[in-house]
């Protein structure tokens, strides 16, 4: 908190020398991939020479220790975007303080430019500097989506790296997290992050459109967004500060300790917001109608107190419900995006539990992740069952149980072929859904049914509390319901992965 309050003064401060330092003179986009030799900019503007007179602490905030300078231990990304979403187009710049947390000594940094994985050559890298010294870099990938920058200095285990990357991406039409469509312009997965490195090398796996081919470590983001006054933002973190003229708005925003950041901007976009009564949350619902918003703010609030309940506190301070055009929903930290769909009154009753279990994401993916590539089970078939828990409360077992049948009834006597800890890699057309979402949930459902609600409840309370702001494996998540129940529950896992166990629908 006090350093989310730290951040504060100082966008306070700097915000109109922030805009101008970051925005002006964009580099020309020439294919060259030889840095300029200027000194890196600093997106928020030079040290200040005096001290600015900070935000009022909250009276339970801890006393600073006196002359102790706190390391940075996570990375953190400061960026400066300029959104035109009539030409569907995003200038940015970039400053990333990367912190080498593992114990190897690293010779390179790789960016993930998941903007290429779903429209190849959208996103265009051009200068490229690694503190202050111009760089040579790579694209490789299938699709051009892993950017490699050779450090002219190692890093040690402990110590940082400055790099500075100014971009230009052209936003493809899709109907999609990342896109161009009827709904608003969506900038999910569409800053480059450090690709997570683990085991001596960095992870570049193959992306899938299937499932969430998402894996990343959490940090601190400092963003400033100029948008046209004619939409309506949604984002990741919380505001700090916004500056406008005639025709524009900026956008300041402090986001820290999140696994990600997204974006969306709505056109014409109505917004209602609810208050959690858990925490202090401020739950936004951006839609094309009031009545629309109003219903995924007040559902999307719900959830967030469900879960605070349930599992734990909310460590957020605002959560974002945005439509979008693809089929279901895409979770992201404080952000989360819903079929426009499912805003209809006539589909009212889907749309709510998908956005719970969305909801549900920012405990199990945001907060505490998991390789989602490698074993998507961890949190999609976890926050399935978990949707359907809230529904039940808020609209009773049978309503609950109706709309299980509804969606699963098909899948639940179903034989599969892949177990369920597979990777995203390992599923057929059509199976993923099938496995992980019905199966899984069911599950979840059946380890429910046998512990009883709080004994339940209290091992995610165990493995929330313990893998918080970190990626956490299925070993942890087994062991969290061993100390819960003192029991050995491995082997009951271990015989529902297999591809030939098969689920019976309860119905």
């Amino acid at each position: 908190m006090k350093k989310l309050l730290q951040w504060k003064y100082l966008f306070l401060t700097l915000a109109a020398l922030a805009l101008a330092a970051a925005l002006s003179a964009l580099p020309g986009m020439r294919g060259e991939t030889w840095a300029e030799p200027e000194k890196t900019p600093n997106l928020w503007g030079e040290s200040l020479s005096e001290t600015p007179e900070p935000t009022p602490e909250p009276d339970w905030a801890p006393e600073p220790l006196e002359g102790v300078q706190q390391a940075r231990t996570e990375s953190l990304y400061e960026t400066a975007v300029s959104i035109d979403p009539r030409a569907a187009k995003v200038y940015g710049k970039l400053r990333l303080q990367y912190v080498n947390t593992s114990p190897d000594v690293l010779y390179t940094i790789t960016l993930r430019l998941h903007a290429n994985d779903v429209a190849p050559g959208c996103f265009v890298p051009g200068t490229v500097a690694v503190n202050g010294e111009r760089v040579y870099y790579t694209l490789s990938g299938e699709n051009g989506s892993i950017l490699t920058v050779p450090l002219p200095l190692e890093i040690a285990p402990g110590e940082s790296a400055e790099l500075y990357l100014g971009f230009t991406i052209a936003v493809p039409q899709t109907g999609s997290r990342f896109g161009v469509n009827e709904a608003g312009l969506m900038l999910g997965n569409f800053l480059p992050v450090a690709a997570v490195y683990e085991n001596g090398a960095w992870r570049t796996d193959p992306y899938t459109a299937e499932g969430d081919a998402f894996y990343s470590e959490t940090a601190d983001y400092r963003v400033a967004v100029t948008f046209p006054k004619t939409h309506t933002l949604a984002y990741t973190g919380s505001l700090m500060e916004q500056t406008e003229n005639y025709y524009e708005n900026t956008c300041y925003i402090a986001a820290p300790r999140v696994r990600d950041f997204a974006l969306a901007l709505i056109p014409e976009g109505e917004t209602a917001t609810v208050q959690s009564k858990e925490g202090r949350t401020a739950v936004h619902g951006v839609a094309a109608t009031k009545n629309a918003a109003q219903f995924s703010a007040e559902t999307a609030a719900y959830a967030l107190d469900f879960f605070s309940r349930k599992i734990g506190l909310y460590p957020y301070t605002e959560l974002f419900v945005a439509p979008f055009d693809q089929t279901g929903g895409m979770e992201y930290p404080g952000l989360v995006m819903i079929s426009s769909r499912y805003l209809r009154s006539s589909y009212r009753e889907m749309g709510e539990l998908v956005t719970m279990h969305e909801v549900a994401h920012q405990w199990f993916y945001a907060v505490v992740g998991s390789d989602q590539i490698n074993a998507p089970w961890l949190d999609e078939s976890l926050v399935e069952f978990l949707g359907f828990r809230c529904y039940a409360e808020r609209n009773g077992e049978a309503a609950a149980e109706r709309l299980w049948n509804e969606r699963f009834e098909e899948y639940g006597t179903m034989e599969r072929t892949t177990r369920l800890d597979a990777s995203l890699y390992e599923f057929a057309d059509g199976e993923y859904f099938m496995t992980v979402y019905a199966h899984g949930a069911a599950l979840y459902r059946a380890l429910w049914e046998e512990l009883g609600d709080e004994a339940f409840f209290g091992a995610l309370r165990i493995y929330f509390d313990a893998n918080s702001f970190k990626n956490a494996t299925a070993a942890e998540l087994i062991a969290a319901f061993e100390e819960a129940t003192g029991r050995d529950i491995s082997a009951w896992f271990a015989e529902r992965m297999a591809a030939d166990y098969r689920f019976v629908n309860p119905a």
